[in-house]
């Protein structure tokens, strides 16, 4: 979202829209982004050439459940949304500040609400013990030598 500086009053500006879902540019292979990017927003100068903006955001992301990987909607709402940024020219580009809240706020292991608790279980066999813990379990580690003496009297 761009704000031109001549719309801008001195006491500063209430910002109230949406922006279309292509400003996310979210990694596809976990997230879509198909829903607009509401903005509730006051922005004001803080400095010579310097912009603060505080409000909230809001959007809904398709996101790709990691139990069962069906797709599901994640509502993603940023109730404390602060981010400072220069002027470009004569306007203020808040997009990146937007977009770099929005992505963090997205889980690195989206779950669906309706996913089974057992989807996360590995299949039988597997994460049991056996195998490289087993041989991991039966390694001796001498604890005795020059490394374990240092700080000792």
């Amino acid at each position: 979202m761009k704000v031109k500086l001549r719309l801008l009053p001195q006491e500063g500006l209430r910002l109230e829209g949406e922006d279309p879902p292509s400003v996310l540019d979210a990694p596809g292979e976990m997230f879509r982004c198909e829903q607009p990017v509401r903005y509730e927003l006051n922005l004001m100068e803080t400095a010579p050439n310097r912009f603060l903006a505080r409000g909230r955001l809001s959007t809904v992301v398709r996101a790709r459940c990691v139990r069962t990987l069906e797709w599901f909607d994640l509502p993603v709402e940023i109730e404390d949304f602060l981010g400072e940024t220069e002027a470009r020219g004569d306007e203020v580009d808040l997009t990146p500040l937007i977009r770099e809240d929005i992505l963090l706020a997205l889980p690195n292991h989206p779950v669906s609400p309706g996913a089974p608790p057992w989807a996360a279980r590995p299949p039988d066999g597997a994460g049991s013990g056996g195998g490289l813990w087993d041989q991991l379990d039966q390694l001796n580690i001498e604890t005795k030598g020059p490394a374990f003496r240092r700080g000792r009297k």
